[in-house]
């Protein structure tokens, strides 16, 4: 993809397979999943991010997840996630990112010290673009707040737009926050917004948004390109959102990795994978109950999603 070219469309923040008898990573698996994504509506695709564990990944993990992905894809836009706590491991993670072949990256804050100062996430994602982003490379910052206890602030947008404008391309929210939402995309227009909840990616895409890189598009990336083409074209958003709201509830009714992995193998056929600890499986019972209502939903999602 020309680095000039706009990004937007449906991503789907990708899981990552563990083998159920030994907890590695199933890289053949992965391959399988990203054939799926290209098969069903997707733009693009994003290794190692939240719902891909990647905090329980090792660098060297990332690291072939991500050559994975890039050779799996056939047209499939990569934006790998190459956040980590650590400076060192971003400025590795990015570097490599960018070698393998990706031409954006989706880069979380430093998320251990949690309420750091300002000025130190600012001096942290400018030494990581300094160091790693080529000429031409862009970056997506990643808001998710309630998870790594840093926000993505006016004031670090604002001086990163002065200190890095060319490398600096836009957001993902994944707040669930409609006034979050609608504040970045006023207040922010020359970014790039993507939302990061299935629920509102019609009234984000409606409302100038380039798109969406959320974890019901794993599983059901046609429901959410149908939210998409509705939102752009003028269609009927209402019903289409309806339609993902629902399946993402299911989702979300059940711890998301694993609800997504068990969802991934009646959908789209994939072998049964494993999360990785401190993720927990589905007991029994939630993986029984889970089943029988998504078995049960299915014939009323498909047709939406042709």
């Amino acid at each position: 993809m020309p680095i000039d070219t706009p990004i937007q469309g449906v991503f789907a923040p990708i899981v990552t397979p563990f083998r159920p008898s030994d907890g590695a990573v199933d890289l053949p698996w992965l391959r399988r999943h990203v054939a799926y994504l290209r098969d069903h509506g997707c733009t693009g695709v994003i290794p190692c991010g939240t719902n891909g564990e990647a905090a329980s990944l090792s660098v060297a993990e990332r690291q072939a997840v991500v050559e994975a992905t890039l050779a799996a894809a056939d047209g499939l836009i990569v934006m790998p996630g190459t956040g980590a706590s650590a400076l060192p491991d971003a400025i590795m993670l990015t570097r490599h990112a960018f070698a393998a072949g990706a031409t954006t990256v989706l880069v979380m804050p430093p998320f251990y010290f949690k309420r750091p100062a300002e000025a130190g996430v600012i001096a942290w994602f400018q030494r990581l673009m300094d160091a790693a982003v080529p000429t031409g490379g862009r970056v997506l910052l990643y808001h998710i707040p309630q998870t790594t206890g840093v926000p993505i602030s006016d004031g670090i947008l604002q001086a990163l737009r002065a200190s890095h404008r060319e490398a600096l391309y836009g957001i993902k929210d994944s707040t669930g926050d409609p006034a979050q939402g609608e504040h970045f995309r006023t207040t922010f227009p020359w970014l790039a917004y993507f939302v990061g909840n299935d629920h509102l990616v019609g009234a984000a895409c409606r409302e100038g948004g380039a798109g969406s890189i959320t974890a019901g598009a794993n599983v059901f990336p046609a429901l959410v390109v149908a939210v998409q083409r509705a939102a752009w074209a003028g269609g009927d958003v209402a019903a289409s959102q309806a339609v993902l709201t629902e399946a993402r509830a299911l989702l979300e009714s059940c711890p998301l990795q694993p609800a997504t992995k068990t969802a991934l193998s009646e959908v789209a056929g994939l072998p049964p994978t494993a999360v990785r600890p401190p993720q927990v499986e589905l007991t029994p019972e939630q993986h029984a109950a889970f089943v029988a209502t998504l078995r049960a939903a299915l014939p009323r999602w498909q047709p939406a999603a042709a």
